[in-house]
């Protein structure tokens, strides 16, 4: 099954360590003073005097922040650091612009020039507003006039009143017990639909329990009797191999962190047949918990209607590749005929492992032009579902060609296709109607 990673970056150590060693004082300007004694007071001064400054925090860094960056650095964020607190931001303000600089920071994603997709204008940070952080940076930090300061960002990462819930059915706790995947555990459980049941969904996005566990989420929808009568079990069952078994006609939704709740175009929506059961993957990661000590009980929120435009997910890829030992930029893909009949699509979430840094899928039409549905660079600890601006037509006689590149440099041998962490894929799930 698809592996994600959790949301933490690895430019925390450098930040936190700036942040340890950032003492200076400052005076009343806001210009460090590296001669004044350290005293902690927990807030900044405001600038009061003559030496206010042209570049403030208040006045064109807090913006910034708040339109790039505090989707994930908040309280109870994905990442690290409170990005709304500008104590925080004035001592991480040096490992900011470095992680910027470095192109870590924001993560990459998907090019809006390719096609544009909604949420783009808080994903890529412009240069222009790289270099306002750099001029306050050198202009000594100045605080400004809170009344600046633009509106709160506010991030929804669950739905807020949703219509319909389902939830494991008991709290589980993942044993991590498969010798060959240690520290990794694949559980599914079978879930009622309920109410969802013959209706359409509009609008999904997971409850996460127990965050700290969780590495992604996949719904799948199947027939009863699909299933063994095992899977019925209140606990789950073992299910490594879903992808396989339930993912090439019943894929309802995939979720990682980072990903916010997922909003079909008015009018769309999946349909769960009335004789369906949904089966949700579970991908538990150890993370430093003892096996058995850590309880989840994750649920899935949807908004619901009786009548939509069905939409379904089809996942586009290719499990015939083999990276070779030591290759920088290795890319291969493949090509996904129109099945003869006229199709909208609307999305897509593209997927691979920690090898991953690369992904581009297009369409070829049968009058030699071509439209770019997704382009970028990949990072396995930010994967988004990308929602076009409007849907895209995909005719007969077109073909959708799809590739992924990885980096294997550090590798000692060859990776092919699978479902382990140490394994690799290439997959585009794609979100398409009539």
């Amino acid at each position: 099954m698809p592996q994600f990673a959790l949301a933490p970056s690895l430019w925390i150590s450098g930040i936190l360590l700036t942040a340890c060693h950032s003492t200076n004082a400052r005076n009343q300007a806001g210009v460090v003073d590296a001669t004044a004694p350290q005293e902690d007071s927990g807030e900044l001064p405001p600038d009061t005097g003559p030496g206010a400054h042209a570049v403030t925090y208040y006045g064109d860094v807090q913006p910034i922040l708040q339109q790039y960056c505090v989707r994930c650095h908040q309280p109870n964020g994905l990442g690290p650091g409170d990005f709304t607190d500008p104590v925080t931001v004035d001592l991480l303000a040096p490992a900011l612009l470095g992680a910027i600089d470095a192109g870590r920071m924001p993560p990459p994603v998907a090019d809006p020039d390719c096609q544009p997709y909604s949420g783009s204008e808080h994903l890529r940070l412009p240069t222009e507003a790289r270099d306002v952080l750099s001029s306050w940076i050198d202009g000594g930090q100045g605080l400004g006039d809170p009344a600046d300061a633009a509106a709160p960002v506010v991030v929804e990462t669950e739905l807020p009143d949703p219509d319909h819930t389902i939830q494991m059915p008991e709290p589980y706790a993942p044993t991590f017990a498969d010798p060959e995947n240690p520290g990794n555990e694949y559980r599914c459980f079978v879930l009622d639909p309920g109410e969802a049941a013959g209706k359409y969904i509009t609008a999904l996005a997971p409850i996460v329990d127990e965050a700290s566990l969780v590495h992604h989420v996949v719904l799948f929808s199947a027939e009863e009797s699909q299933l063994d009568p095992e899977a019925l079990d209140p606990q789950g069952y073992d299910c490594i191999g879903a992808m396989g078994d339930l993912g090439e006609n019943g894929m309802i939704a995939a979720w990682a962190p980072g990903m916010l709740p997922l909003h079909m175009p008015e009018g769309m929506g999946i349909r769960i047949p009335g004789s369906h059961k949904l089966v949700m993957q579970i991908h538990y990661f150890a993370n430093g918990s003892a096996a058995g000590a850590v309880f989840d009980q994750t649920s899935y929120a949807f908004m619901l209607s009786d009548t939509a435009s069905p939409l379904v997910v089809e996942p586009v890829g290719t499990q015939s590749f083999t990276i070779p030992a030591g290759a920088a930029q290795h890319t291969d893909g493949g090509t996904y005929p129109n099945p003869g009949r006229d199709l909208r699509l609307v999305g897509v979430f593209p997927h691979m492992h920690e090898l991953g840094t690369g992904f581009d899928m297009r369409i070829k039409h049968d009058d030699g032009t071509e439209t770019c549905l997704v382009q970028g660079n990949y990072n396995f600890s930010n994967q988004l579902t990308y929602q076009w601006v409007e849907p895209i037509a995909f005719r007969p006689g077109d073909t959708v060609e799809y590739s992924c590149t990885w980096d294997n440099t550090a590798g000692d041998s060859a990776v092919g296709y699978g479902e382990r962490t140490d394994e690799e894929m290439c997959y585009f799930f794609t979100i398409a109607g009539p």
